[in-house]
């Protein structure tokens, strides 16, 4: 059982993410209005998963998550953005947030994006990734090869892509997808599927 921490400060929405969560694997411990509601539910229940609004009273989900990194909270974390405009996105995507979801997407969405961020898979928005895109990017000192097989997966990835689809798309096996995924890292000097889609359209090869 996942247990979860929910944040918003509109009751609905709150009512309506928590919800998602009955059953189905989650346990929702705490429904939060604000972000120092959430700090406190967060530090008391150490959740698996905190699912928070990008933007809340006294605390925002940004700060949160910022706090969540510097003092190194077991919780991950999960933003909700009713928008797009790039400055927040871009602010999580560099205090590596483990998910970021629409507000207007699916509650199987929310739910699919849930079980990847809690099983340690990072979930970005498809449309926020779009909104990032060179903004992130850092010119690359010198290229860096990649064999055809490499340069594939790289493609996969910036098309959003997970590693059951690639393995699928390239007819190989799902541990390969990853052992390529972990060369790929360490050759291109990134941490994460989305700093590897980023560099991957800075290149042209989304």
């Amino acid at each position: 059982m996942t247990s979860v921490v929910v944040a918003d400060d509109h009751p609905l929405m709150l009512d309506a993410v928590a919800g998602v969560f009955d059953g189905g694997g989650f346990q929702v411990l705490a429904r939060c209005r604000d972000g120092l509601e959430a700090r406190a539910a967060i530090l008391e229940a150490t959740p698996d998963l905190a699912v928070v609004d990008i933007h809340m009273p006294h605390l925002t989900g940004l700060q949160l998550l910022a706090q969540a990194r510097a003092e190194r909270w077991p919780t991950r974390i999960l933003l909700l953005t009713a928008g797009l405009e790039p400055e927040p996105l871009v602010e999580a995507i560099r205090l590596k947030t483990d998910g970021l979801v629409m507000k207007g997407a699916a509650g199987d969405v929310l739910l699919r994006a849930a079980e990847a961020v809690s099983g340690g898979t990072q979930w970005i928005d498809k449309d926020a990734m779009e909104q990032v895109i060179g903004l992130l990017a850092e010119p690359a000192a010198e290229p860096v090869a990649l064999t055809p097989r490499e340069a594939d997966v790289v493609r996969c990835v910036a098309r959003g892509r997970r590693n059951k689809e690639i393995a699928r798309d390239l007819g190989i096996s799902e541990g390969t997808v990853k052992m390529h995924l972990h060369n790929l890292y360490e050759k291109l000097s990134v941490s994460s599927r989305t700093e590897l889609a980023i560099l991957a359209r800075e290149r042209g090869l989304g």
